[in-house]
């Protein structure tokens, strides 16, 4: 977990105590557009797995990425269950061109996908904060590979995006990182995304938003933290990196990998 806090941190230079990030330059973001980090993150596994114990059938698949999926124990004390908490495996969230999200049906290179939803009570002075895990189950190591890359594509192309009717995020930045690279040793491919986030349900101004997500091998496992008023962010930080890091070893273990 150490080493994935440490690569968090070091993607996050340029983000204020209050979680408002200036815009990328023109430099940074040449270097996390899709092309550059597919340079770095080539369409190949380091993780080698079990082929017998990679699912091929959708049960399956969806049998494994909820056993994979963290809950609210995945993230540390006082976590609880937020509802809804778990999603419609047969929905996928898709950007529109209005950079608006939507819920669609399961595109055809995903095995399955599986997302649950925790949250931390307000307690004192700190506000809620409200998590996501999600793993989800390519059928190939490229159309894995491919995701990561349209992830990075959006944040280019929608520094700020609508989420739900009164939820929106503002001047989202990412950076990603392929396996040997700015610190990642843990997985095939690495993506950070930072921004601001508005939710009245949350209180007045804006609070943070951050997107961590990872590929082992076809699997792919993202953690959103949002809100946390009044928390230091890197204590938010340290609570995605624990929950992403426990998946990690989950997708290991299940799958039979060696890396």
């Amino acid at each position: 977990m150490l080493a994935v806090c440490g690569l968090l941190l070091a993607g996050c230079s340029g983000v204020g105590d209050g979680g408002h990030r200036a815009g990328p330059s023109a430099s940074s973001a040449a270097a996390s557009s899709p092309a550059a980090q597919r340079e770095t993150g080539a369409a190949t596994a380091r993780l080698t797995v079990d082929p017998a114990r990679v699912p091929t059938t959708p049960a399956a698949a969806l049998d494994l990425v909820r056993a994979i999926t963290a809950g609210p124990d995945g993230y540390g004390p006082g976590y609880v269950k937020r509802p809804p908490y778990q999603s419609d495996p047969a929905d996928w969230p898709v950007l529109g061109a209005d950079c608006v999200w939507r819920q669609e049906s399961l595109p055809d290179d995903v095995l399955a996908t599986f997302t649950r939803y925790s949250r931390l009570p307000a307690a004192g002075a700190k506000g809620e904060v409200r998590t996501a895990a999600t793993v989800t189950l390519h059928r190939t190591v490229a159309q894995a590979d491919w995701e990561m890359a349209e992830t990075l594509e959006e944040a280019l192309r929608c520094p700020d995006q609508q989420l739900r009717t009164t939820e929106r995020i503002i001047g989202l930045n990412s950076m990603g990182s392929g396996y040997g690279t700015n610190g990642n040793t843990s997985a095939d491919d690495y993506l950070i995304e930072m921004g601001t986030y508005d939710n009245p349900a949350l209180g007045k101004g804006s609070t943070y938003y951050i997107w961590n997500q990872v590929r082992l091998g076809p699997v792919t496992i993202a953690v959103v933290v949002e809100g946390g008023k009044g928390f230091d962010q890197s204590d938010l930080l340290t609570v995605q990196a624990r929950a992403v890091a426990g998946m990690e070893t989950k997708v290991r273990s299940e799958l039979g990998a060696q890396k």
